[in-house]
């Protein structure tokens, strides 16, 4: 009997589907685009809204690449030293535009919260409410990081959009990289420095680590049931980060009133989040090489 238990179990666990939210800079790398297309087989795959952005205005940015460049990597940053990155992201950028002309987001399983809710594309049985709890989370984590935010920085609202977007629908992690310089410096991931910038600590966790040992050959196997392993042998340094967001966990319930969504024109809506309010404190994140 209790051998039978174990193995349902593991059945049940085998079958379960992840969900992880994408950092844009990886999404505009070399391989970003192919490897959204075959990791959506296995996972739920989500992108946040400034990344939508750039992808709706990629003519802009065909001409403009040098705001897509990470702002922590000006003056003798990775990025300057490794020239093909620019052309790299010159190349997903093509091939995002063509992309949209050819297919949907349904047929991507590419998930995403926009400004309204007949702009979203959210998983069957996720209410609509999201799009306001979200919204929450990214101003609070813009106002946590005061000085250090500067919208006007694309990559930087991107990488908002992305944790805020992790924090709201509770991603297991958010799927990022680190360039080939990063990884022999032992730089963390450029998310991760937008983190630690806004006062958010982030840790890498060791290779020693048993329970990150246990979860990289489990998500290992993922990849390669998807086919993915042969973006590790050409170089792609994936890694994996976790967010710990204990009070925005906790602010998960929303008010009776505010169950369905409201238009950011509502002036209840405008009152949230308010001054006292910090959906960010005690967060942290982790991050291991996958």
């Amino acid at each position: 009997m209790m051998i039978a238990s174990s193995a349902t179990f593991s059945v049940k666990f085998s079958q379960q589907r992840y969900a992880c939210v994408l950092d844009p800079t990886l999404a505009l790398s070399r391989y970003g685009l192919l490897l959204v297309k075959q990791l959506g087989t296995v996972m739920d795959i989500w992108l946040g809204r400034e990344f939508w952005n750039i992808i709706d205005n990629t003519r802009f940015y065909l001409d403009h690449p040098e705001l897509l460049l990470l702002p922590m990597a000006t003056g003798s940053g990775p990025l300057n030293r490794q020239p093909y990155i620019l052309q790299d992201m010159l190349q997903a950028l093509q091939q995002w535009e063509q992309m949209g002309k050819q297919t949907t987001l349904t047929d991507l399983k590419l998930f995403r919260i926009g400004e309204r809710p007949e702009e979203s594309f959210l998983p069957r049985g996720m209410g609509t409410e999201i799009i306001w709890y979200y919204e929450s989370l990214a101003r609070c984590l813009e106002a946590q990081a005061s000085k250090e935010f500067d919208s006007s920085e694309v990559l930087t609202s991107a990488f908002r959009d992305t944790v805020a977007l992790a924090a709201a629908i509770g991603s297991p992690f958010i799927l990022t990289h680190q360039f080939p310089t990063a990884t022999a410096e032992t730089l963390p991931p450029g998310i991760c420095m937008a983190l630690t910038s806004w006062q958010i600590p982030c840790q890498a966790v060791t290779l020693q680590d048993e329970m990150a040992t246990l979860e990289r050959n489990y998500l290992r196997q993922i990849f390669v049931q998807a086919g993915l392993a042969k973006f590790l042998w050409a170089g792609l340094h994936l890694t994996v980060l976790h967010l710990l967001a204990p009070a925005a966990s906790q602010s998960g319930s929303l008010p009776a009133h505010h169950q369905e969504y409201q238009s950011p024109k509502n002036k209840d809506f405008a009152k949230f989040p308010n001054a006292e309010t910090n959906l960010w404190k005690g967060s942290q994140g982790f991050w291991y090489q996958l």
